[in-house]
């Protein structure tokens, strides 16, 4: 959240507030959890209340990246009545989808329960908050893939679609060992679907390989394929993982798991503001 998307969503003037609270006095406030979970973002308030008329203190208590249980004060802060109310509802639509997303990305990296393996997000994320969200799949134990399309080439369905149009596929390997030579410092990755699209190529200047939608049996034919074969490529895995099936993957040689529900469907950490 930047300074200029909340003046966006600040109100010019609150009338209840005119109304019923003329006197603008300081108080104290605080932000409850009533879930237990994952915490991320608290450093938010210090922001918002910057942006807004008259003096504010806050003090954070549960520190980014801590658990927190029902009833744990989250935050304590002061400021102005009416500069309170105004911060409550983004402040905790903020706070509450952030802590969602550390939350869920946690037991996600519970439920696999397997070091070895790193928990990734994807960009499957919400306009203007990506890099809030990706520090909030950090916070969860997790990790980050690519923020943005100059961070990694990832050749994907659609650009293969497109290659094999122009007659371009038969070159991948040529294609991908000129962009090695050209952009060192720049991983590749290749999604691929299908088994035959594994022994299409020699996966020798890429540095991941995307397994999309194999089911396990297929996968483990894959993975076998890359050890007889000793492609050194690290393997990646995603499609339809959740959290009641990621535990099958805990045994296979695989490297990491990319999980686009970790930002695009996590629930909102229930919080709530108290005016003491």
């Amino acid at each position: 959240m930047t300074p200029t998307g909340f003046k966006r969503r600040y109100p010019q003037r609150d009338i209840t507030c005119e109304v019923c609270l003329p006197n603008n006095p300081i108080k104290q406030a605080q932000v409850i959890a009533k879930q237990d979970g994952r915490v991320y973002g608290t450093h938010i308030l210090n922001e918002l209340l910057a942006l807004l008329p008259g003096p504010s203190q806050c003090h954070t208590q549960i520190s980014n990246g801590s658990d927190v249980s029902v009833g744990d004060v989250v935050l304590n802060f002061e400021a102005p009545i009416h500069s309170i109310l105004a911060a409550e509802r983004i402040l905790l639509n903020l706070l509450q989808r952030l802590c969602g997303i550390a939350t869920l990305t946690q037991r996600f990296v519970q439920a696999l329960n397997q070091p070895k393996i790193q928990i990734l997000d994807t960009r499957k994320t919400t306009p203007g908050l990506r890099f809030l969200e990706k520090d909030a799949v950090l916070a969860g134990g997790g990790h980050n893939h690519r923020q943005n399309l100059s961070d990694m080439i990832l050749i994907k369905e659609n650009h293969l679609i497109e290659m094999a149009n122009n007659a371009q596929l038969e070159q991948l390997d040529t294609i991908c060992q000129n962009a090695k030579a050209k952009h060192n410092n720049i991983p590749i990755e290749i999604e691929i679907e299908t088994l035959a699209q594994l022994q299409q190529w020699s996966f020798q200047n890429i540095d991941y390989i995307l397994f999309d939608n194999f089911d396990i049996p297929t996968l483990k034919q894959a993975i076998t394929y890359c050890q007889t074969h000793q492609i050194k490529a690290q393997r990646e895995v995603s499609g339809n993982i959740s959290l009641s099936t990621i535990h099958h993957y805990q045994d296979l040689d695989i490297h990491r798991i990319s999980v686009g529900s970790l930002t695009h469907s996590a629930k909102a950490l229930d919080l709530s503001l108290l005016i003491l």
